[in-house]
């Protein structure tokens, strides 16, 4: 049977989280509570640890994704079962977190490109910026970063 991973709800406050990193990859074994990838919020960096055995099968969102509670980012389960067709429900889950918080279209996951991007920041870069008014555009510019992070915010506020 596949399994399909999603990110839970950590806590009232935190709608997304970013994927640091992958600890598997598509086809290594897995068992519950060992650790499968490493995910960022605005207030903590954190392993994910498995809530199932079996073989990772599929991994939805890529390294230095942004995204939201509920999205299924990984399927794992026995390597003879048919995987589920999940990119309507990650799709319909991005959307709605991007009408809900006002934001364009997704940072990068597996599945068509977005018709527009957005700034990729981390979730400290984007709560320093929003907290200072710091275009993070602009600091993307200066840094030529592809992704924003919370020392190049203070930077540019001279801290």
């Amino acid at each position: 049977m596949i399994r399909k991973i999603t990110i839970p709800k950590l806590s009232t406050n935190v709608e997304e989280v970013t994927v640091t990193g992958w600890l598997k990859k598509e086809g290594e074994a897995i068992r519950k509570g060992e650790p499968l990838a490493e995910l960022t919020t605005d207030k903590a960096a954190f392993e994910f640890e498995s809530p199932c055995s079996g073989i990772v099968r599929r991994i939805l969102a890529e390294k230095k994704s942004i995204i939201p509670i509920g999205y299924v980012m990984a399927l794992i389960g026995d390597p003879m079962d048919p995987l589920p067709d999940v990119g309507d429900l990650n799709r319909r889950l991005l959307e709605k977190h991007q009408q809900v918080a006002g934001k364009k279209p997704p940072v990068s996951t597996k599945g068509p490109p977005p018709k527009a991007t957005v700034v990729r920041a981390t979730p400290a870069a984007r709560r320093l910026a929003r907290e200072h008014g710091v275009d993070l555009a602009a600091v993307q510019v200066t840094f030529k970063a592809d992704i924003v992070n919370e020392e190049m915010v203070k930077k540019s506020l001279g801290k």
